[in-house]
């Protein structure tokens, strides 16, 4: 770790801590088992790591640092979407899991990474297996909570929120914090450049986290899981030096947008070595790295990256989200042809193209919106005047309360 002159991995020494993961917007935890070679490296004050096995959980409570408990195999306990598990054995399991977690972590209320959801992205009407597959799932949840665990709900895909769906999270997100993987590749990162890719991945951030907070589930209930692993969706054979600059960009904007959405935690995974994977020697490089770009005491990054290293955490500037979006006519011909444009803080918001009636204003198109390029859409309306708006909704995040833009004029003809 930092801090030592004679080594940048230097361990800080051991301060008195509790095991359980303290409140935080958000708690970073680390997975950080048995099969990281350099676990150490998270077993620290000031850090929290999520693992499975009582001999590392005990050596990263020697250290300090707090604990939570890692279920390896979501699917061994409730099975899959095509072949859900025996309803009955799920109440045996989450007792088992519970107990299970507050040995290893040492605490009575531990935070329970469950590995992961399958078919998030499948819309409703469910199949019967996965009907019975999300009831399994939910059970377990509520069962871990009521046995005083905090249940977190990893999955690795947009999650379809229409109609059911939607209750379906929504009712999860009472007992459980859902938390999204965003597992990006490396080298597409990379041909973005410093700036370019930090955008994108602020971006993909905001996306993954509105996918709920768009249907009303708290920011608080939802967190975000970064991958570091050496293949697809990670460095996938990046050159070391590069790999380096875009974990820093990973790191330095999942704490912009963890702190500006108030999330409830950011997950690393990706720093284990498997047996039979290839090695990697740079993974413990990019740990130190992915641990300095959320704040530089935790690790001395320069020292560890070389000479080579970009050293800067100056980000590029944003423009206020509130407020900032412009709904503009293209065409005025039938059909009508409007235009808008969003600030980057705005991305994956929902909003309506809405017409002022003589009942108040109605909504005629809903619209995602996205940073990057203006959205031309096209409207239906009859000849004649009419006064149209664009409408931001809500979302259950900070600053999240719904707007509007002024009204625009268009005579249809």
């Amino acid at each position: 770790m930092a801090l030592a002159a004679a080594s940048p991995h230097a361990p800080r020494a051991a301060a008195p801590s509790a095991s359980c993961i303290e409140p935080a917007q958000p708690a970073w935890i680390d997975y950080a088992d048995k099969w990281v070679p350099f676990r150490g490296l998270f077993f620290h004050p000031g850090l929290a790591v999520t693992l499975a096995h009582t001999a590392p959980a005990a050596d990263a409570r020697s250290g300090g640092a707090q604990v939570a408990y890692w279920v390896m195999s979501l699917k061994a306990v409730v099975g899959s979407p095509s072949h859900p598990a025996n309803p009955s054995s799920v109440s045996t399991a989450a007792a088992r899991l519970a107990a299970a977690a507050v040995k290893v972590t040492n605490c009575s209320t531990p935070v329970v990474a469950l590995n992961e959801l399958h078919g998030a992205r499948l819309r409703t009407p469910w199949s019967r297996s996965n009907t019975q597959y999300r009831t399994n799932v939910l059970e377990l949840v509520r069962a871990l909570a009521e046995r005083g665990t905090q249940p977190h709900l990893l999955i690795s895909e947009g999650g379809s929120t229409l109609g059911a769906a939607g209750d379906w999270w929504r009712t999860v997100a009472a007992t459980a914090t859902i938390v999204r993987e965003v597992y990006m590749p490396a080298p597409a990162l990379d041909v973005l450049g410093a700036s370019g890719a930090t955008i994108y991945l602020r971006f993909q951030l905001r996306r993954a986290v509105r996918n709920f907070t768009t249907i009303g589930i708290p920011s608080s209930r939802v967190g975000l899981a970064l991958g570091f692993h050496s293949g697809r969706g990670g460095r996938n054979s990046l050159g070391a030096a590069r790999w380096l600059g875009v974990v820093k960009r990973e790191g330095l904007a999942a704490r912009l947008v963890a702190s500006e959405l108030a999330l409830d935690s950011v997950w690393s995974w990706g720093w284990a070595s498997f047996a039979g994977a290839p090695r990697d020697p740079a993974k413990a490089d990019a740990a130190c790295v992915y641990l300095w770009a959320r704040n530089p005491s935790l690790c001395d990054a320069p020292s560890v990256a070389g000479m080579g290293f970009d050293r800067s955490r100056v980000q590029p500037a944003e423009e206020a989200g509130r407020g900032n979006v412009r709904l503009r006519v293209l065409s005025a011909r039938h059909p009508v042809w409007l235009e808008v444009r969003a600030a980057a803080k705005l991305a994956a918001r929902v909003a309506y193209v809405q017409q002022r009636t003589a009942g108040g204003w109605t909504s005629l198109r809903r619209v995602i919106l996205a940073p990057f390029h203006p959205q031309r859409l096209r409207v239906s309306l009859p000849n004649g005047p009419h006064v149209l708006r664009l409408s931001v909704a809500a979302e259950s995040a900070p600053r999240g309360t719904a707007f509007s833009t002024g009204p625009v004029a268009v005579r249809v003809h």
